[in-house]
């Protein structure tokens, strides 16, 4: 079914009333709806995923999560350090740390709750009724930003800024040392390997290193960005997040080229931390790197950037944002789905176990969603709002599916949905999954996907008409200077003795519809027009006009745009305007009665119908010189005027050429032989 609506779509005559399409089929178009519930896959399709269940915290943000070994969820928050605890019984607050931030989290197996505070560098061991004591203060860190728990549980490694070091923390001992220094501001992220080893990530480099238990490190890739922000572990496979972000100073264009490392491959400043507010902007990409160190980038986002990584229990990945409140899943054959999309825009943490993801926290504003891997109850998809730009008729709505999905359409004359719109409607007499819209006639629009299990919509297809608008003609241009410029209708041609007159327009249509033009003139005072061009309209917005066979005369163009070839009978328009008077003159001026007297000439130069506009004259084949009328003004059709001819001539035998130039450009010349008497 998909096929045959896109070969219909492509196939709409353009000669034929204007009908448009919004159609929602790619992975982007889905992308700029909203789901509630759904999956929305890379391959194009929206079917039932998650069901989510929000819980509100009376915090500005929940940054970092870990579960506990009997199933509890534990949260870190911001900006007043709270410690929180979610079970079968609800979410329960357990403690108030020391700091603004708790950032970094882990569980032990005796129900300890470990968390890593900022500013300060202070690691708090926390028991479920709430009992919480210091555990150690690492020297020299101001900032915990990961945690992990060695397989015996007996010592815990602790990322670290502002100088990048790697803390190893005694848990009976509450000492902590410094296992390994990275030299850079900040390790962000940390993970344990299946063969005991410590994965870290860096900023303000973007480097990954592993560390051995004992201290000794060696990079094991370097990225061209400004952190390596989470990183999960599957076996000897490593998934690594990687940002890039905006700089406040870039640095200046003739600046030393700076090495990099692997660049992020898009599709179509390190700022301070902690971690971003809702204003960072920055980009992200999603590498994974296999046990011989092979790099493949599977995801990237130019205009966001991840926060978070979990692995699900089938090896497919979660991937959040911290831009567009959106949570990504990439499945083991590289096919991405659009997880999760959520009111608040940025998610911080994801809190997975052997069952998948089952928590994701929020910045921008503090909540917690609990995720079920199971069907949602209410699975929905909104297409983003289409804007017809004009009133519209609704034609039918066109989709292609499988498995139990509804569709639903409502319109209005607001650009934000409100309650003037009107209520979602089912299409009427729907036949092979297509339905004429019950919507009433409006300028928005919007469809609706509710899905039941296993639904799948993979396209819809709104059709309507906009109301026709009128075409403008706003501007016609006649005659072209020496510069090849448009110069507007005015009393020349601008082509010295051509009877071809150049014409050139503009007009402007609203709707985009094609157009097509009809051209006409008449003899200044004339009531009748007469066709110019040919029986068929023009489409292109110029004309060239031989005027030699018409009377010479100040004439009236008119340029007529319709959009007759885009709508039907009773639905199309046109616009006409009328250029500047136009003088059409080909005849030449002349020079009469020329007498000569030597040293004087006189004569007279008169044209039919436009004024003489200057006079030369030349002796002997030289130089022409300009002459002025009797009068000293150029301003009528008849001008007499006198030359005085140069002194010293010798005797013998001369020639006089004189020349007069009309208003329409046209040259008029004449010669006469006198004698000089000796």
């Amino acid at each position: 079914m998909k096929q045959i609506w896109i070969a219909l779509a492509l196939t709409l005559p353009a000669w034929g009333i204007t009908t448009r399409t919004f159609r929602v089929t790619t992975y982007k178009e889905f992308e700029e709806g909203e789901a509630h519930g759904v999956l929305l896959s890379s391959l194009g399709e929206a079917t039932s995923g998650f069901a989510t269940t929000r819980v509100d915290l009376p915090e500005a943000a929940v940054f970092s999560s870990t579960i506990a070994p009997d199933g509890t969820i534990w949260l870190g928050t911001g900006d007043s350090a709270q410690l929180y605890a979610h079970d079968a019984k609800g979410l329960h607050k357990i403690a108030k740390l020391e700091g603004v931030l708790v950032a970094a989290l882990t569980a032990a197996r005796d129900g300890t709750v470990y968390a890593g505070t900022l500013p300060g560098g202070k690691i708090f061991a926390v028991q479920r009724d709430g009992t919480q004591r210091e555990l150690a203060k690492l020297e020299g860190a101001d900032q915990i930003w990961a945690l992990v728990l060695d397989a015996d549980e007996r010592t815990i490694y602790a990322a670290t800024g502002p100088n990048g070091k790697l803390y190893a923390v005694d848990v009976a001992k509450g000492k902590g040392r410094v296992l390994w220094e990275s030299g850079e501001r900040h390790l962000l992220s940390l993970v344990r390997t299946s063969d005991g080893a410590l994965v870290a990530g860096s900023a303000d480099e973007a480097i990954l290193y592993r560390i051995l238990p004992g201290g000794t490190a060696r990079a094991l890739h370097d990225f061209e960005g400004d952190e390596v922000r989470a990183v999960a572990a599957q076996g000897s496979t490593l998934f690594v997040a990687v940002n890039e972000f905006e700089k406040k100073n870039p640095p200046p264009a003739n600046a030393a080229a700076k090495p990099h490392g692997t660049k992020m491959v898009l599709p179509a400043t390190p700022p301070p931390l902690p971690p971003p507010g809702r204003d960072r902007k920055g980009k992200g990409a999603i590498y994974r790197i296999e046990s011989d160190g092979r790099v493949e980038q599977i995801f990237a986002l130019a205009e966001s950037y991840f926060t978070a990584l979990a692995l699900q229990p089938d090896g497919s990945l979660f991937a959040a944002a911290g831009a567009n409140g959106r949570a990504y899943l990439i499945a083991p054959d590289r096919t991405l789905f659009t997880a999760l999309d959520l009111p608040e825009r940025q998610i911080l943490t994801l809190a997975g176990g052997a069952a998948g993801v089952r928590l994701v926290g929020t910045g921008d504003a503090g909540a917690l969603y609990l995720v079920d891997p199971g069907p949602p109850q209410e699975a929905t998809f909104t297409s983003k709002v289409l804007d017809a730009q004009f009133p519209a008729e609704w034609g039918q709505l066109h989709w292609a599916s499988s498995g139990p999905v509804v569709l639903e359409t409502r319109s209005g004359n607001t650009s934000h949905p409100d309650p003037s719109w009107s209520r979602w409607q089912a299409p009427r007499a729907v036949r092979d999954q297509s339905g004429a819209i019950a919507s009433p006639n409006g300028r928005y629009a919007q469809f609706r996907a509710r899905f039941g299990k296993a639904g799948i919509l993979r396209d819809a297809t709104i059709y309507y008409a906009s109301q026709n608008q009128r075409p403008r003609v706003v501007e016609i241009a006649v005659g072209e200077d020496p510069n090849g410029r448009l110069v507007k209708a005015a009393r020349t041609t601008g082509k010295p003795r051509s009877p071809l007159v150049k014409m050139r327009w503009k007009a402007e249509n609203p709707d985009e519809d094609e157009l097509v033009f009809r051209l006409a003139f008449r003899l200044e005072g004339e009531k009748n027009w007469k066709a110019l061009g040919g029986p068929e309209p023009l489409t292109a917005k110029e004309f060239e006009w031989n005027t030699e066979a018409i009377p010479d005369g100040i004439y009236e163009l008119r340029v007529t745009a319709s959009d007759e070839r885009a709508n039907g009978q009773g639905r199309a328009l046109e616009h006409s305007l009328l250029s500047a008077p136009l003088l059409i003159d080909n005849r030449k001026p002349e020079v009469v009665d020329l007498s000569i007297s030597y040293p004087v000439a006189r004569a007279t130069a008169r044209d039919s119908f436009s004024p003489v506009s200057a006079l030369e004259f030349a002796i002997d084949g030289g130089e022409f010189h300009p002459l002025l009328p009797s009068d000293h003004v150029f301003d009528t059709l008849v001008e007499p005027f006198s030359i005085q001819l140069p002194d010293g001539l010798a005797p013998g035998e001369h020639t006089l050429a004189v020349r007069a130039l009309d208003a329409a450009d046209n040259i008029g010349a004449i010669q006469q032989v006198f004698r000089v008497a000796p």
